[in-house]
């Protein structure tokens, strides 16, 4: 019998197309990968800022309360709440309006002492002190850092001969800034800060609405009727319908409504930029990257201008334009669109009864 001779082994390598297809495979897999990644990277970083926005915010809502919570309704108190105007984007014309708010408060002993920079002291001490919150533009050269602005608050002794009182018509001097060292920096990254006043009249039940009506709330406060609020400055500053007439004690208002939006540093590098010119009468446009815009009925502010974002398609992005008092203007092509992380606190003033059902 002749002996089988033995089949040699199969050594044949991969085809050509088998290594093209095994490539691909393996670079869709990996594009996924990074892709999943990226995603992943985005969310924890914008779960991280979105976290210390609320931090800080939370930081500045409770010192606001706290300091409103004091607030002095008696013959010595008072309670001034208005805007100013700022040229950020050095055009010549104020195109942004920031509020600022001066009021006194009863101070605790160890709020005196901290004052004073002494020790506590008698425990049952009690004086008044003069509070001053206001937002004012940093002095960066970029209008783009200008429009993000510094939130400062400072506070004195109503008994003080010595310093110039908050309330006086000259501590706010020219350009909306105040005396120099009369007011501390609380924190940066305030894209708006607003404060709204609850009149006697002022519906407060199915949220605020802003205007001058009966039932709207008071965007500006004179708490003696003394005429302080600048009209000709901001027409938020115009009396409201409700405000009470006043004697011998100021009127205080039954809430205040505190809202901030704040932008940080960080959150400037994640922001879309428009990608072509905006005219005045354009009501729709274009940019870089529409997913990195917040949800329809947002505020959106480009340049001086704010804007009320109606609908995001893809790119395209509809706004009704001149909101909060701006007006619109023609806005160059890669112009920041700023947003924030928005917060709001209604404080109700201690020791006024709300007496009506509102």
């Amino acid at each position: 019998m002749s002996r089988r001779q033995r089949q040699a082994p199969d050594r044949r390598g991969f085809t050509l197309i088998e290594v093209i297809l095994a490539l691909g495979l393996l670079s869709i897999l990996f594009i996924a990968l990074v892709r999943l990644l990226d995603t992943s990277l985005r969310i924890w970083g914008r779960t991280e800022a979105g976290r210390e926005l609320f931090e800080v915010g939370g930081a500045v809502m409770d010192l606001f309360d706290n300091d409103i919570l004091g607030i002095e309704a008696g013959p010595r108190g008072d309670l001034l709440g208005d805007w100013t105007s700022f040229d950020l984007d050095r055009d010549g014309i104020d195109g942004t309006f920031w509020p600022r708010v001066r009021f006194v408060k009863q101070a605790s002993a160890s709020q005196l002492a901290r004052l004073e920079n002494v020790s506590v002291g008698d425990p049952h001490r009690r004086d008044l002190v003069e509070v001053c919150w206001a937002l004012l533009p940093r002095r960066e050269a970029d209008v783009e850092e200008r429009l993000v602005g510094l939130l400062w608050r400072g506070e004195r002794k109503l008994s003080d001969k010595e310093s110039l009182s908050f309330f006086d018509e000259n501590f706010f001097g020219t350009g909306g800034r105040p005396v120099p060292g009369a007011l501390n920096v609380v924190t940066g990254g305030i894209l708006w800060f607003e404060v709204e006043y609850a009149t006697q009249t002022t519906r407060v039940r199915d949220g605020w609405e802003h205007g001058f009506d009966l039932t709207s709330g008071a965007s500006s406060w004179d708490a003696w009727n003394r005429g302080r609020p600048d009209v000709e400055t901001c027409e938020w500053n115009e009396p409201h319908p409700g405000m009470p007439k006043v004697k011998d004690m100021p009127s205080m208002p039954r809430r205040i409504r505190l809202v901030l939006e704040l932008e940080r540093p960080v959150e400037l590098k994640r922001r879309t930029r428009t990608s072509g010119l905006i005219t005045v009468e354009e009501n729709s446009f274009v940019v870089g990257d529409g997913s990195r815009l917040p949800e329809p009925g947002s505020m959106i502010l480009i340049g001086e201008e704010w804007m009320q974002l109606s609908s995001v398609t893809g790119n395209r992005v509809s706004v009704q334009r001149g909101r909060r008092s701006t007006r619109p203007v023609v806005h160059k092509s890669g112009a920041l669109v700023h947003h924030g992380a928005r917060i709001v606190r209604e404080i109700p003033i201690g020791g006024l009864r709300e007496e009506w059902d509102l």
